[in-house]
């Protein structure tokens, strides 16, 4: 298990694989988790970063409310930490909005 700490909390992630980098972000009351029968396959080709937005999943809240810019900024923490400049999403729900912010701020 890796974390960062974005906003004085923990932010959950796993990094797996080796290849063009692929970032997966879960929906909306959602976890990692979600993407467990994914991983495997996705890994034998790309690097794989799957995230557990803050207050979801193993990652700590930072306040009673996370906006789409936070929860972007944790991700960028996340890629910043690990040193990608250039990432592939895959979305569900409204985190494609997040993605989308995520990318501007690469």
């Amino acid at each position: 298990m890796s974390y960062t700490e974005y906003k004085k909390a923990k932010i959950h992630f796993t990094d797996s694989g080796k290849g063009r980098t692929v970032v997966l972000l879960h929906g909306f009351l959602e976890s990692s988790n979600m993407w467990a029968t994914f991983l495997p396959v996705l890994s034998k080709k790309y690097r794989v970063i799957n995230i557990d937005l803050p207050g979801h999943g193993k990652s700590e809240c930072f306040g009673y409310v996370h906006t789409m810019g936070e929860m972007a900024g944790a991700v960028k923490a996340i890629l910043s930490q690990l040193k990608i400049r250039k990432a592939s999403f895959v979305a569900v729900s409204y985190t494609h909005l997040r993605a989308h912010e995520t990318g501007r701020n690469l």
